[in-house]
């Protein structure tokens, strides 16, 4: 009798050759990652004559000049307090607008909810002047202003996002604890935001990486401070530090794959989960 446990299943062809082709597109979607560190390894001049060469040496030069000229401990600071209280007000006041409307029957709250929905479409290249002379009329060109400027640019994708997930939590886990006496908010912080918790990590990793690698509204409120535009000291009007430059991005990257590594697993579930969700 022919064991069935040993034979194996005949993989199709075409399985093959997608997989080549995955794995040929992942390599060169990786590339530039790589291309960045073996830069910031080399000397300019090295880099002038041979972008596309292999490091002679380990040269760490690049990475002291990118971190005293970039004064990296401050805008690194600045960065991860713009990021960390952005993200955390984001998530705050999107999912409690959130879950206030998908708790509610009314017009007004599916009007509410339309506008966040049709505010998605409007590119931030429209609305970025007048943002800049609203925050130099309410004095909030500052770290503090910009951050309260994100949690408003945030929390129309975040509410869309959040809305769809408490729609599909039971409304009887909620009746049975208000017969118990909880109220609105104990309602909300101990058994609502427990029960999504992935889609608080989405949420959290996409908006952690826009607020970290932001560039314009830093540029228009801030001017300065942030690690992103402490990197253009190296692109000069008539020399271009690449060295340096590639440093300072490998330096400014690492943070920020940490935290999404770190959350990774609870994106996954939560892409997974928001396709069967209504």
């Amino acid at each position: 009798m022919t064991d069935t446990n040993k034979i194996k299943p005949k993989v199709p062809a075409a399985y093959k050759v997608l997989s080549v082709f995955l794995i040929i597109f992942g390599i060169l979607f990786f590339y530039p990652f790589i291309f960045v560190i073996v830069n910031a390894l080399r000397k300019n001049a090295d880099i002038i004559i041979n972008p596309a060469g292999l490091p002679k040496g380990l040269f760490f030069g690049n990475f002291v000049q990118a971190w005293k000229t970039m004064d990296f401990p401050k805008v690194f600071t600045n960065t991860l307090l713009i990021t960390v209280f952005g993200t955390l007000g984001i998530i705050l006041t999107s999912s409690m607008c959130a879950y206030a409307l998908a708790r509610s029957d009314s017009k007004i709250s599916w009007l509410l909810y339309g506008f966040f929905s049709f505010s998605l479409v409007i590119p931030f290249q429209i609305i970025m002047v007048p943002i800049g002379v609203l925050a130099a009329d309410m004095h909030l060109m500052n770290t503090q202003g910009i951050i309260l400027m994100y949690w408003g640019l945030g929390c129309p994708t975040a509410i869309f996002m959040f809305h769809g997930f408490i729609k599909s939590v039971p409304k009887e886990l909620e009746e049975s604890a208000a017969i118990d006496g909880a109220g609105r908010f104990y309602i909300f912080f101990r058994i609502i935001l427990p029960l999504i918790k992935t889609i608080i990590a989405t949420v959290a990793v996409i908006d952690a990486l826009w607020l970290w690698n932001d560039f314009l509204l830093p540029l228009i409120v801030v001017k300065q401070g942030t690690i992103q535009l402490a990197q253009m000291k190296f692109n000069g009007q008539f020399m271009k530090e690449y060295g340096p430059m590639c440093a300072s991005l490998t330096l400014s990257s690492i943070p920020i794959i940490a935290f999404y590594l770190s959350l990774q697993k609870y994106v996954v579930k939560g892409i997974a989960a928001g396709a069967v969700k209504g």
